[in-house]
């Protein structure tokens, strides 16, 4: 006979193995035995916490009716709790996990985050200090403690600084730098054309532990070396909400961007802690505005483009592994992607299956995610692509495939080879790639949406008609947007008949208005207004 620990047991092994259906199915039948079965409830909210985080807060919430000090379900609460954007709450239950397990290193390390991240240093310093201990055991601590507890004294050191008058005024700017994202490549930029229009900076490597970073001979020079103390007025952290930390008596200025219709609650909360938020496109401004931030604290200031002199930048030689070379076709797309549900690749690949042909004298080249390995993955999207549009994987046009992770230089090499862009993205807050493949001349066909619509229309671009439709995977529970896959493919298909005629340019409008130095011009005209500089 099998008993309610039996069913819970196999609930619980399939609950880890990520089956989580079937997982919730035997919960659910052991509640109905056992309506206050108190980890039946508190694994089953664990489970809906991600597609319906309030009904996951309430089940998990009848557990600790039952069990006040429930260490494991008090902490997931407090993880729920986070993720709904009610942060007083969440805390409250670390807390309370705290007096219940004084050595839990996660705990610990949770109140010092979110203690640093109130600019409350001292506290956070002690928090995490405690949690290093607990963690290694005598031995060094983990990374992310490690880097957690160098920002603590980053923090009271920009603090210090700021009330020092013999100090030249400036910016202090904080965020990635050091690694091939867009958000690294944005400060990069912004901060090189702050410095060179005479602004004081200290840019501050936002460190969250182990990075696959860009070797220091491919990092501008001048960066590596801004690490002299300004007197500051704010700080200006180009990142997500979740990573900006107040310094005290310092205004803190958050530049960021979203890629769907609403941001998460966590964002929204922590945005509104922030003095000002600034947005590269009025959709972000638009998501943000959804979810209750004031007006008058968030400002819009895009990004920018560089101008690249066609002679400076050799097109990257690529070849597969047939021997055919990515430049011996007179139709070359490129996309670049990470490798998630957001950029659409399968959609992408459903779309080229279905519109191309091994003849047609085109190509696509995919630089996919920043690590080596992604092959096999692409491998197993275009088959499934195919399945799902019934035509062979083998009757397709060209793809090309570039791995790992490139300098600046690499990925402009990139656009070099090509001669259109084209993203079927479910959002995005910039788009860098496709931006700066604009201000570099090649034809872009874009989706009709989120911040493409801040520097694209149709006098410069091919549109694909979007809708709104709800999002998957990491972003489940938010919406997004679908592009037409039906009049992707009928472009495609003319870009492809008719290069010459399908012939766009951005190049002019992109240059004039959306210049780096231009949106730095603007980006100090706002921290001025702002008093921030």
């Amino acid at each position: 006979m099998t008993t309610i620990q039996d069913t819970l047991i196999r609930a619980a092994t399939l609950h880890q193995a990520g089956d989580a259906d079937r997982a919730a199915v035997l919960y659910r039948l052991v509640l109905t035995t056992d309506p206050a079965q108190p980890d039946a409830l508190h694994l089953l909210g664990l489970l809906r916490r991600r597609s319906d985080p309030g009904q996951g807060a309430a089940l998990v919430n009848r557990t600790l009716r039952l069990i006040p000090a429930h260490a494991a379900a008090l902490l997931n609460q407090g993880g729920t709790l986070m993720q709904m954007g009610r942060l007083d709450e969440a805390m409250a239950h670390f807390r309370r996990k705290l007096e219940v397990d004084p050595d839990c290193a996660a705990t610990l390390q949770r109140l010092g985050t979110e203690a640093l991240a109130c600019g409350r240093i001292d506290e956070a310093e002690r928090l995490l200090r405690r949690a290093a201990v607990v963690e290694a055991g005598g031995r060094v601590p983990g990374s992310r403690l490690r880097c957690a507890l160098e920002r603590c004294v980053t923090a009271r050191t920009i603090r210090d600084d700021a009330a020092d008058p013999s100090l030249p005024p400036g910016l202090v700017v904080r965020g990635v730098f050091r690694d091939s994202s867009g958000y690294a490549y944005a400060v990069r930029r912004f901060v090189q054309e702050l410095v060179a229009a005479g602004i004081h900076v200290r840019l501050v490597d936002l460190n969250y532990g182990d990075a696959d970073n860009l070797p220091d001979d491919q990092i501008d020079p001048l960066l590596l070396s801004l690490d002299r103390p300004v007197r500051a007025k704010a700080v200006l952290s180009i990142t997500t909400p979740p990573a900006v930390e107040r310094i005290p008596g310092l205004k803190t200025i958050n530049f960021s961007m979203f890629e769907g219709v609403d941001i998460p609650p966590l964002w929204a909360t922590l945005s509104r802690r922030h003095d000002h938020v600034v947005v590269a496109t009025d959709s972000s401004r638009t998501a943000w505005l959804r979810a209750g931030h004031p007006q008058d604290r968030i400002h819009i200031c895009p990004a920018g483009v560089d101008e690249i002199d066609p002679g400076g930048i050799a097109p990257a030689p690529i070849a597969d592994h047939m021997g055919r070379r990515f430049a011996d076709y007179p139709v070359r797309i490129l996309n670049v992607s990470d490798f998630t549900d957001r950029k659409n690749l399968d959609g992408l690949l459903r779309v080229w299956v279905r519109a191309t042909r091994a003849e047609d004298r085109a190509a696509l080249l995919l630089k996919v995610g920043k690590s080596s390995g992604v092959a096999g993955r692409i491998g197993e999207l275009l088959v499934r692509a195919a399945a799902q549009v019934g035509r062979p994987a083998m009757g397709v046009a060209p793809i090309f495939l570039v791995e790992g992770k490139l300098p600046d230089a690499g990925m402009m090499s990139l656009h070099a080879a090509s001669t259109h862009y084209w993203s079927m993205s479910h959002g995005e807050g910039w788009d860098l790639p496709m931006a700066q493949a604009g201000a570099m001349g090649l034809t872009l066909l874009a989706p009709d949406h989120s911040a493409y619509r801040a520097y694209l229309d149709g006098r410069f671009a091919h549109m694909i008609p979007s809708a709104v439709t709800p999002a998957i995977g990491a972003y489940a529970g938010q919406d997004w947007w679908s592009p037409d896959e039906d009049a992707a493919a009928r472009l495609l298909r003319a870009v492809i008949d008719d290069p010459a005629g399908t012939r766009r340019s951005a190049q002019a409008h992109l240059l004039e208005h959306f210049n780096w130095q231009a949106a730095t011009r603007r980006l100090i005209t706002l921290l001025r207004e702002l008093d921030a500089l």
